[in-house]
């Protein structure tokens, strides 16, 4: 019988391998190969498209607005033989005449940035505050008299919504918040204003989001034969529940009974399937430019994934849909493509390493925690515009003062959530607030938008003020919080009499001198002397562009100074990345230079570190030098006319610095007094404490003093 037995274990491993064998090469079953096809001027219409789609046995997806592309698709069956013969049609479809561009959509890795709670260290932390003889400060079961919050919704968590109102509930310190109150009470609620969440699906017939949802407006890419273009996740994968939260956080609906109230209640909501299957770069840019024109705001979450190990841009189809979006969309005054700026703190990751969230069409948003403080999985990103509340540690331990409550979301199949936090949290609560903005002054361009946050973006608290610099042109900003918290109540009171800016243009200045080496160890400087950049005064955002070689790319840090001393941190050190490719033209972005003089000396700093690990010693005994071998600069601004109205005291240049705890204190103080009395218009201009830092040293102290008095007010 043991011998039946172990004859039939034989015959099916066997048959197993057989079956394995003859589909090998077969894994990409049912795999897809996107196409864009751009066809010559006298042929470019979408019944032409269609004849070549049908002549050459292909799907046609449709039209890829603003690049030029009609998306081609095939399905991939039958292993290498179906890859002969794929190859064999693009190369006809490169060789016909009406056709005068090809290209093959390449595949791409993405993560969406949701921070999943760590369920083992909360049940460590409850039980160490079973036995710690000091009860923490936060009691979950803390009750709060209704009658203390100036809103008065029924829906089931709106007290737990502490982001939005915060009066001290859950022992929270009241007024971290993103000062939404003042805009809900003066009216505003998204009405007529359009947010599209790209992500994974939208169970939009949630109570949450079926009256408001725009069919219209969505669009499935994950399921292109779906001929009603449903953006429905799969309900029977429970992970498909990121773009609902997205969307309840949002544009959650008021006061129907159930989860929360969205930032913007009241606004239309759409939903763009694109995570839940293989992505290309065709897809991500058709995702991007869908509805572009009818579309307010669209919110995205995810990117390349946040591990440390990469470095990713986009490319030219994703750069092309990004401009598209920010010139035709929203009739021509820009789409908000809102990103969240990831959770790889953890793995040491950096966001300068990614091209998406640093790129000049694109609000950058960041999280913390409900102390104002940064969590342990954020990162440090000198392209962030604002941060909002979500909630988390600071740190990673236990014996940290805890709520387990972010964000109160939709969640799919009806559902609630209490618990969305990171990154992905933040972007929605800061598309709903930036709906608000919009419905105040539709004519705002998203280049106003973006002003408007930089002038009106709070410093979150006096706990963490480590890395606050004040730049050139009197903006506070951190690698942390960029230009701070987002504040609705001052972005509103400012956005209804605001003046459109002048149109943005560029400039670009190359090194002119020839590579110089990098060793370990070193610290290396390139200047680029800027003394004409054609139609701008004023920077906004500020691109290197940089190639260099090295043993491990992780052990490199990168440094760009401002004629006026403002530094950014490009790239911070990642331990992860051990990638001896080094990079090629990789822009990197920062947003502090924001209001500066473009014309001066620009430095950019390369500096090495030694080896960490045994890997980074092996990788660098076989080449310990490298080199850097190009740096371009890219100046985005506008000219800043004298007779400019929008700032509410006028900027002037002067030199960066580095404020003290005492100025900060000052800072804060009056920043706060303005979110505690949203009527009264905050002066954001620190001008008169350069001028002092600048003047002779002589009673330096009681003339610093005086020009905070004159300056704030105190």
């Amino acid at each position: 019988m043991y011998k039946i037995y172990l004859f039939i274990l034989l015959l099916c491993i066997l048959t197993v391998h057989t079956y394995q064998d003859e589909n090998d090469g077969d894994d990409d079953y049912d795999e897809f190969i996107d196409i864009g096809v751009r066809l010559t001027g006298d042929n470019r219409d979408y019944l032409i498209a269609d004849l070549i789609a049908e002549e050459k046995n292909l799907f046609n997806a449709g039209d890829i607005p603003g690049i030029g592309l009609h998306h081609f698709r095939i399905e991939r069956k039958h292993g290498r033989r179906s890859k002969r013969a794929i190859d064999e049609t693009i190369e006809d479809l490169k060789h016909d005449e009406r056709i005068e561009f090809v290209t093959v959509g390449e595949s791409l890795e993405r993560q969406k940035r949701e921070f999943t709670n760590d369920d083992e260290l909360e049940e460590l932390y409850k039980q160490y505050r079973r036995w710690k003889y000091d009860q923490l400060p936060i009691d979950m079961d803390l009750t709060i008299d209704n009658s203390s919050f100036k809103m008065s919704f029924d829906d089931t968590y709106y007290r737990k919504q502490w982001y939005l109102e915060n009066e001290g509930q859950l022992n929270t310190p009241a007024n971290h918040d993103i000062n939404v109150i003042p805009a809900w009470l003066a009216g505003y609620s998204g009405k007529g204003v359009t947010i599209s969440i790209i992500d994974d699906g939208l169970d939009h017939k949630h109570p949450e989001l079926i009256d408001r949802y725009q069919p219209q407006l969505s669009y499935d890419l994950n399921d292109l034969n779906d001929t009603e273009h449903d953006p429905s996740p799969r309900t029977y994968d429970s992970s498909n529940n990121h773009g609902t939260r997205c969307a309840g956080a949002s544009s959650g609906k008021a006061n129907n009974g159930i989860c929360g109230v969205g930032v913007a209640y009241n606004s239309n909501i759409a939903g763009i399937r694109l995570l839940d299957g293989r992505i290309t770069t065709l897809l991500e840019a058709r995702a991007l430019t869908l509805f572009a024109v009818n579309t307010s705001i669209k919110s995205a979450s995810w990117g390349p994934t946040d591990d440390g190990t990469k470095m990713e841009a986009p490319g030219a189809l994703v750069n092309a849909a990004l401009d598209y979006g920010v010139t035709h969309g929203r009739h021509g005054k820009g789409i908000l493509f809102v990103w969240a700026s990831g959770n790889g703190g953890t793995a040491g990751d950096d966001c300068g390493a990614d091209g998406y969230v640093s790129h000049p069409n694109v609000i950058s948003i960041g999280s913390i925690n409900h102390l104002g403080k940064t969590t342990y999985f954020g990162e440090f990103c000198p392209s962030t515009m604002a941060v909002a509340y979500t909630g988390g540690r600071h740190a990673r331990s236990i014996r940290e003062p805890f709520i387990p409550v972010g964000v109160v979301a939709a969640d799919v199949g009806g559902k609630c959530t209490t618990k969305f936090f990171g990154t992905s949290g933040a972007a929605p609560v800061v598309a709903g607030g930036l709906a608000l903005v919009l419905e105040a002054n539709p004519e705002l361009s998203y280049r106003d938008v973006m002003h408007i946050i930089a002038e009106t973006a709070r410093i979150p608290s006096l706990s963490e003020t480590d890395d606050w610099i004040i730049n050139g042109a009197g903006f506070h900003v951190s690698d942390k919080f960029g230009f701070g918290v987002l504040d609705v109540g001052q972005m509103i009171g400012l956005a209804q009499n605001w003046t459109n800016v002048n149109p943005r243009y560029d400039c670009y200045h190359e090194y002119k001198g020839s590579s110089l080496p990098l060793g370990i160890g070193a610290t290396v400087e390139m200047h680029i002397d800027v003394d004409k950049c054609e139609n701008v005064t004023s920077l906004e955002h500020v691109q290197a562009n940089v190639s260099f070689t090295f043993h491990r790319r992780g052990d490199i840090k990168i440094t760009l100074i401002s004629p006026s001393g403002t530094p950014s941190e490009l790239l911070s050190y990642r331990d992860p990345d051990a990638s001896n490719k080094g990079i090629k033209y990789f822009p990197f972005m920062s947003a502090h230079k924001w209001g500066e003089s473009p014309i001066g000396r620009w430095t950019l700093r390369m500096e090495t570190r030694s080896p960490q690990n045994e890997g980074s010693i092996k990788s660098g005994s076989f080449d310990d030098t490298g080199e850097i071998s190009y740096f371009g600069l890219r100046l985005y601004g506008s000219y800043a006319s004298h007779d400019e109205k929008n700032n509410i005291q006028k900027r002037q240049d002067s030199n960066a610095f580095v404020p003290t705890q005492r100025e900060l204190e000052w800072i804060y103080k009056r920043e706060l007094s303005i979110r505690q009395s949203p009527n009264v218009m905050q002066k954001r201009d620190y001008q008169n404490v350069m001028d002092e830092r600048q003047a002779p040293k002589e009673n330096s102290q009681q003339s610093l003093f005086s020009s905070f008095r004159k300056t704030f007010g105190f």
